[in-house]
């Protein structure tokens, strides 16, 4: 694996749906970012290039269509890459604990 002279690797290895395995570089990333529009749909979110764009679609593009594995793994190789990961968390109003939904609350959630 390649790194900068700081020691960031500036490549890393994404596991894809189909069970194979691509390279994303930083530089890939950074191309993608400027072609990847912010979206707060999106609960990850990398920052790139003073945007916030959605992990799984950055990582999408800059792998030219190709899809990761699942969001987790976007988040993982672009923190590999040494790019700022936020995560959007919900909180019960009432109590102010983190909400868990639901697998088929997510999957049919339109936030």
């Amino acid at each position: 694996m390649a790194s900068d002279p700081a020691g960031t690797p500036t490549e890393t290895r994404v596991r894809l749906k189909d069970g194979s395995h691509a390279v994303l570089t930083f530089e890939d990333v950074a191309v993608a970012a400027l072609r990847t529009a912010e979206d707060d749909k999106y609960d990850v979110l990398a920052a790139v290039g003073g945007k916030n764009v959605p992990a799984l679609v950055l990582v999408r593009n800059a792998l030219k269509g190709r899809d990761p594995w699942n969001t987790n793994v976007a988040e993982m190789a672009l923190h590999d890459l040494g790019f700022s990961i936020l995560v959007r968390r919900r909180f019960d109003n009432d109590t102010g604990e983190p909400v868990r939904l639901t697998r088929e609350q997510i999957n049919n959630s339109s936030l």
